[in-house]
């Protein structure tokens, strides 16, 4: 008897100290955080897997594992976590009856049109999956040639003040998401191009921070140029704008009087090969245009299709294609190139395995690569998307860095 009393106590002791370990469990976002959101912050969380699985952060720690591999160019990891946090995608059942009478139709047939009749495009992105991002890039110069002057981005912290006369994106300062080199490389783009990027991030929570979004488009935007023309790049629904939707589109429509054209680009989300049959239908007939681009949603009249998120129109982005098994064809924008690099001059120059970050000489690396991988000791090579030009190659192993040179030409 003595026996079982002693066991007894012995689960009480441990549940207790389970508890106040769980009491005093920081959330993922500050562990990453401690290193910088990098290559070293996933080493560090995927080192607590047993303490945060089970913990009242697990979906957070899913949540950051997405973003964090997404940034290391691992991007089938990136989804398997998104998948795993389980806040990321839609039921299917609702999915599938809003669009089962829906046709499709090429956006290169609606794009003019779209941007001559507009002077707000809005459109949203996933955290996990810089495919939304990339896409966003190919909007920029007929945007541009069409008056639109602003960049607006959820992601961008107005404390980086001087970024528009610096006209470079630094690493931990510009944004949160913008680490992420697809991210990065959209600023350095539209920065290039001569856009104006602007801040809007609102403080509070729920409505109070969907109202005060809306409140610093109108004052960071339209109060200093009334007739300005922009693009913005929000996250998941926060740009919906219909009635009922309680989100930064529908409260800047009230409170500037402009009706912004709302693009979600995630319902359709790539599942990298692995997309239910409804979603197969739309990639096979991407897949059969002679050239692949996204396509839109409308119903029977031709209206264009307004989906369940509160937005205007549902984009379907072509299906991704993974190059060499790690990169993805969407990468290969403005005129970018594979560069190879294989595991003797991996050995020659950095570690077995690890994250190698490709920054321009030009920029160092205070800024954001333009690309990066996480690779493992048993890839004899692997390729990067890369512009021509000289590069700062930076490897990684999670305790100290070796510097390399390469020129792409």
């Amino acid at each position: 008897m003595k026996k079982i009393y002693f066991l007894l106590l012995l689960a009480a002791l441990s549940f207790q100290s389970a508890l106040a370990q769980n009491d005093n469990l920081k959330h993922p976002s500050a562990v990453a955080k401690e290193d910088g959101f990098s290559y070293r912050s996933l080493l560090k969380l995927l080192d607590m897997d047993s303490i945060y699985i089970g913990s009242k952060f697990e979906s957070g720690y899913h949540d950051w594992l997405s973003i964090l591999y997404s940034r290391m160019g691992r991007y089938k990891e990136a989804r398997r976590e998104a998948e795993a946090c389980g806040t990321q995608f839609i039921d299917n059942m609702r999915f599938k009856h809003n669009y089962k009478d829906a046709k499709a139709i090429p956006l290169s047939e609606m794009m003019d049109s779209i941007i001559g009749n507009n002077r707000v495009i809005m459109m949203n992105e996933m955290h996990f999956n810089p495919h939304s991002r990339a896409f966003v890039i190919s909007w920029l110069e007929k945007c541009y040639e069409n008056g639109y002057r602003y960049l607006a981005a959820e992601t961008l912290r107005a404390s980086d003040s001087l970024l528009n006369q610096r006209r470079t994106v630094l690493k931990g300062e510009t944004g949160w998401y913008s680490d992420e080199p697809v991210f990065g490389d959209l600023f350095r783009t539209a920065l290039n191009m001569g856009y104006t990027l602007v801040p809007y991030e609102g403080d509070g929570f729920g409505v109070d921070r969907e109202v005060n979004q809306a409140k610093n488009l109108v004052q960071n935007i339209l109060d200093k140029d009334p007739e300005a023309k922009f693009l913005l790049l929000g996250g998941f629904g926060h740009i919906a704008d219909r009635n009922g939707w309680y989100a930064m589109g529908r409260y800047f429509k009230e409170q500037s009087g402009i009706d912004p054209f709302t693009m979600s680009c995630i319902f359709f989300d790539d599942a990298y090969g692995e997309t239910d049959s409804l979603q197969t239908v739309y990639y096979d007939l991407i897949d059969a245009m002679p050239n692949r681009e996204p396509i839109l949603f409308y119903d029977t009249v031709k209206h264009i299709y307004p989906c369940t998120s509160g937005m205007d129109v549902t984009c379907c982005l072509p299906r991704t294609h993974f190059i060499k098994d790690n990169i993805p064809d969407w990468k290969l924008y403005n005129g970018k190139v594979l560069f190879t690099l294989d595991r003797r001059f991996i050995d020659e120059n950095g570690f077995p395995e690890g994250c190698v970050s490709a920054f321009l000489k030009s920029e160092g690396e205070e800024c954001v690569p333009i690309d990066q991988y996480m690779y493992g000791k048993d890839e004899k090579e692997f390729k990067l998307a890369l512009y021509k030009g000289e590069y700062l190659l930076r490897f990684d192993d999670g305790k100290e860095y070796k510097y390399a040179t390469i020129e792409v030409k």
